[in-house]
Parts: C-alpha cells; structure tokens; sequence
C-alpha cells in the first residue's frame, strides 16, 4: 500500500475512533444524569452498587472495587465515604476475618433496593441513547480499515 493511502486509512481510522469516543462520552453523560437526577446517585456509584451486588456475600476489599470501578484506591475510599455520608444505608464496611487489616465493603439490603430501581433508569437511558445502528456501522467501517492496513 502506498504511503498516502496508509495515511488516509490512519486518519479515517483516528477519526472514526474519536466518533466512537464521542458516542460514549454522550451516553455516559445521559447515564450520569439521570441517575443522579432519578436515584441521587453518580454513575461511579452505580458501578460500585452494581459490583457489589454480583460479588460473592455481595462484599469486595477495596483493592478489589478500585481495580473494577477503575478508581485510585483513595479515590474509591472517598466515594465509599461519600456514599456512607449521605447516610442512606446503602453499604456498610467490615473488617476482614482473616486479616484484621483489610477492609471489606459490603451492600446492604437498602443498596441492593436503591440499585434495582437505578438499574431500571440505567437501562431506559441506554436504550434511548445508544446508537446502535451508528455504532455497528461505525465498529464494521473500523474493522475494514484494520484489515485493509
């Protein structure tokens, strides 16, 4: 392949990236509004509910949480005590049996309820917003140029 057509394939594919970037930039928004405007929750906090609720015992150490909300570990800390401030019940934190040092934070039967409602707005929210057909489109145009390259 010749040089100026490598480097059309290499901007349509940076494009077609920052679009599909865009896409979900714009969705995350619409999540992030609604449930804080829905549940008064951020979308993190969702998250964190939501890998709660499938954790086996529904608790996790925070080493764990901040790996899978994709937080720093004193940012995961400071959303758990937000959450904890807001004094809704939602989760609770326990020492470990087995190593008094470790921390685990575990949801609560008000957790699992706030969570079951947000994930009702999670999941309208996405079905109104996500582009399906722009996306596959734009995943086949993207694999097209990957293969052409």
């Amino acid at each position: 392949m010749n040089n100026k057509m490598g480097d059309i394939l290499n901007n349509d594919l940076i494009t077609s990236w920052l679009t599909l970037t865009h896409i979900q930039m714009n969705v995350t928004n619409e999540l992030e509004a609604n449930l804080q405007a829905k549940h008064g929750l951020s979308l993190k906090e969702f998250y964190l509910l939501l890998f709660l609720s499938e954790a086996p015992e529904k608790k996790l150490k925070l080493q764990k949480l901040e790996a899978m909300v994709g937080l720093s570990q004193s940012a995961v800390s400071r959303l758990v005590s937000r959450f904890e401030a807001k004094g809704c019940g939602a989760l609770e934190r326990k020492a470990c049996d087995a190593d008094r040092r470790s921390i685990y934070t575990a949801l609560t039967a008000i957790g699992e309820d706030k969570l079951l409602r947000a994930q009702d707005t999670f999941q309208e929210t996405l079905l109104a917003t996500f582009p399906e057909k722009d996306v596959k489109e734009l995943l086949d145009q993207m694999l097209r140029m990957k293969q052409q390259s």
